[in-house]
């Protein structure tokens, strides 16, 4: 479509606020679709979308506002029955056309005449079937909606998109050449969906004007249904790029306390679960709010993180990867095997992935703890002493852990490109507990026991060779480093002598640490 057709299209959505201005809330009053049918949370509500865009298309192609039962039995049952697995026949599509006009005034979408005449004496939520074939009732969008879509083909195509990216995003076109629409949708499919990838705004509150949805929340949908997440640079959350790809590990919702599966956190596993896209839009340091890319959820991961509270607490990562559209027939190869290796469940990293900080505080027994995915945010465990792990328990532990998460790595299954580079926080830890606050280079003429400002060990852990070149994420591969031994080993005259040199330290070292007897 031409920038003549789009330029009105956003104009006269700029204020979601002023409901009475005609035909502004139908993008709005589609978003109020349920995803999810209560009956199978894999499935979803079709046969009321499928019912508005027959309807949309009678608009487009100029056709009466309103069509008989009879007539809309005959045409949209048929539809129902390829497109949304109705296996009722006619009843399955006197539901829909029924169910679709007892919703809420406000966000009516389908008029039925006379409707409260239908219904039988003895009550009830659908009339009969053979009731309806004998009044013949007259039905059709409200006029508003109607008289805009005749006009605006340009908002009809953003309508049927959003109707087709929420309910239809497997095999779209066979649909949409079932409707007749191939002339509102030529060109790409989805040309018609609004907001445009790279649309820039100042702050959240101009991405609200022009497209509905919450001013504040980080996982929330626009006003069309459509899940979106933020991520601000300088917001509280530790948002990061997967090394060497552009995968997005994307702190999930919550600011201080245990994380849980509610509120945003919930409706990103069902989007998990089916296989949906969603948008991600970020906001660089000292830019503006981006619509940057569709992607889904290639894997849900737990994690220890700190909050806004400045304490540590469980925290959930959704592996986000960026696909061109939120059509599944766009999306590449790499995707679809990760969506596939994908089963949906936990991988938990804050089991044996334990900060330091947190090993250090009152300790909790496992079975009191509460890490479930359901818990409440506000439920509280009653907390009670475990032993105390020495140092070298801590290590076998963390080491344990490390080994177990390297060894996925360099398994090609289950999201290897993701997990390859992403260092050890175990192997992290478990090297600063045998290093016992001291520079681990023999020869070390720098300060080897110097501390932070906070009282912290003044190390960094290395691996002995890189790991972009192949190095293992594994304690007896790394070594704390003082600052002035990390820059000689990093870009010292002598760096490969000394590499190998701290190869056997880290060697000898670890084999040392673990056959310490316990006190």
């Amino acid at each position: 479509m031409s920038s003549d057709q789009i330029v009105p299209l956003v104009l006269v959505l700029e204020d979601w606020s002023d409901d009475v201005t005609e035909g502004r809330t139908l993008i709005k009053r589609i978003g109020q679709f349920k995803d999810l049918d209560a009956s199978q949370r894999t499935g979803r509500r079709r046969h009321r979308p499928l019912f508005l865009l027959w309807a949309i298309a009678q608009a487009v192609h100029g056709h009466p506002r309103q069509h008989s039962w009879t007539t809309i039995r005959d045409a949209v049952g048929p539809l129902l029955t390829e497109f949304a697995g109705a296996a009722e026949g006619p009843q399955a599509t006197l539901r829909a056309f029924w169910e679709l006009q007892k919703i809420k005034r406000e966000n009516k979408l389908w008029e039925v005449a006379e409707s409260a005449d239908l219904l039988p004496a003895s009550g009830g939520g659908t009339p009969k079937l053979p009731a309806m074939n004998k009044a013949n009732p007259l039905a059709g969008l409200p006029e508003q909606d109607y008289d805009r879509l005749t006009t605006d083909f340009a908002f009809a195509a953003w309508a049927v998109s959003t109707l087709l990216v929420r309910f239809f995003d497997h095999e779209p076109a066979p649909l949409i050449n079932a409707l007749g629409l191939q002339e509102l949708m030529a060109g790409e499919t989805l040309d018609g969906l609004r907001p445009l990838r790279g649309e820039p705004y100042e702050h959240r509150g101009k991405i609200g004007d022009a497209y509905g949805g919450n001013r504040v929340l980080g996982i929330t949908p626009l006003a069309d249904g459509i899940l979106t997440v933020y991520s601000d640079d300088k917001g509280p959350y530790d948002d990061q790029r997967v090394p060497d790809s552009d995968w997005i590990a994307y702190t999930g919702d919550g600011l201080s306390g245990d994380q849980t599966l509610s509120a945003g956190n919930h409706s990103m596993a069902n989007y998990q679960i089916q296989k949906k896209a969603l948008r991600y839009w970020h906001k660089p340091h000292n830019g503006d709010w981006t619509f940057e890319t569709w992607a889904v959820i290639v894997q849900r991961r737990r994690r220890w993180g700190r909050g806004e509270d400045g304490k540590q607490r469980r925290e959930f990562v959704w592996i986000l990867a960026p696909v061109p559209s939120p059509l599944r027939d766009s999306w590449p190869p790499s995707v679809r095997e990760a969506l596939e290796q994908d089963d949906g469940m936990l991988h938990d990293d804050s089991e044996d992935v334990v900060p330091l900080e947190v090993r250090s505080a009152p300790a909790v027994t496992p079975s009191t703890a509460s890490t479930s995915d359901s818990a409440s945010p506000s439920s509280k465990a009653p907390k009670s002493k475990a032993p105390r792990l020495s140092d070298r328990e801590l290590y076998q532990r963390l080491t344990a852990a490390a080994i177990n998460t390297a060894s996925s790595r360099s398994t090609p299954a289950k999201l290897a490109h993701v997990e390859r580079y992403l260092r050890s926080p175990a192997a992290r830890d478990a090297v600063l507990i045998r290093s016992k606050g001291s520079c681990e280079n023999p020869s070390c003429l720098g300060h080897p026991t110097e501390r932070t400002d906070k009282g912290a060990p003044l190390l960094e852990v290395d691996h002995v060779n890189d790991l972009a070149r192949g190095g293992p994420d594994v304690p007896d591969a790394m070594v704390a480093l003082c600052p002035n031994c990390h820059a000689l080993k990093t870009r010292g005259e002598n760096r490969r002598e000394l590499t190998k040199k701290l190869r056997t330290e880290a060697r000898a070292r670890h084999a040392a640490f673990l056959k310490e007897d316990l006190d």
